[in-house]
């Protein structure tokens, strides 16, 4: 979150001018701008709450003057037609702001609650669902975050964060386990090795090696549940690939620890709030 705070700034910065590069020219026309009135954010569905200080922060971007209350905080279960913001000031400043600080709210929001409701799903398998790099460009802190408060887990936030060995890094090698040896080898700051299986001969070829977690790709439960059972306990498993909410169950009961899906950060459901001026 310290992350996303620092960002939060130019993320918004960079979203005011989209939505108005050269000001609201429709409020500028119908408005005065000595005009305040009352407003509220309200929630049209259940869920779990992301992205309110975010969009309170537009708000206040657009006028600082403005009295802005929260009710609850990001994390928070909410209910339909619940309260989540109230605010007082400027009907002009508050227009301005209004669609940008909802997009940001509905779109944190939807993945939070995503989450959630799959999380809640494995729960009792103690399997973690986890989100990929599949993200948005310049906004990845901000939908991973969104994942931790529904409940999931991160899976590495870049590039440089874990060494991950996939498919296409081995693709030229004819010698996987002599290929992940020497990763093993020059690994002199220890960071976490993924290594990408997607069939029962490659695990084998590298099931004694120092790494740090197997992830099964595009493989069905019962594949992954025997080659669980080849593995070292201290090696950590993950699975991948088309797996969804209606079929997640039977993954998570082949005993992985993980499961990672794309689909958490790329096929989003916004969440719906209004604002709603009171007469």
């Amino acid at each position: 979150m310290d992350k996303l705070n620092k960002n939060h700034n130019k993320l918004i910065k960079d979203a005011l001018r989209e939505d108005m590069p050269n000001g609201d020219i429709t409020t500028i026309l119908t408005i005065s701008n000595k005009e305040k009135i009352f407003a509220q954010v309200t929630s049209k569905e259940q869920g779990v709450l992301c992205g309110i200080e975010l969009s309170k922060k537009v708000f206040l971007a657009v006028d600082s003057k403005l009295k802005i209350k929260t009710k609850f905080k990001d994390g928070n279960k909410i209910k339909k037609n619940q309260t989540i913001m109230s605010i007082f000031g400027k009907k002009s400043s508050i227009l301005k702001a209004e669609r940008t600080a909802l997009n940001f709210l509905g779109f944190a929001t939807g993945i939070s609650t995503k989450t959630n409701r799959l999380a809640l799903k494995i729960k009792k398998f103690k399997t973690k669902v986890c989100c990929t790099r599949k993200t948005i460009p310049n906004l990845r802190d901000l939908q991973k975050y969104a994942v931790i408060l529904g409940g999931g887990t991160n899976n590495r936030m870049n590039l440089s964060e874990e060494i991950f060995i996939k498919d296409n890094h081995l693709a030229s090698s004819n010698n996987i386990a002599s290929l992940i040896k020497k990763v093993i080898q020059k690994n002199k700051s220890k960071k976490i090795i993924t290594v990408e299986v997607d069939t029962l001969t490659q695990l084998k070829e590298i099931k004694d090696l120092k790494i740090d977690r197997i992830l099964f790709d595009n493989m069905n439960p019962s594949q992954i549940k025997a080659g669980i059972k080849i593995l070292s306990k201290k090696i950590q498993t993950e699975a991948s690939g088309n797996i969804n909410e209606k079929n997640i169950i039977s993954y998570a009961k082949s005993g992985v620890q993980r499961i990672s899906m794309g689909a958490l950060t790329h096929t989003i459901s916004n969440f719906d709030f209004s604002l709603e001026i009171n007469k």
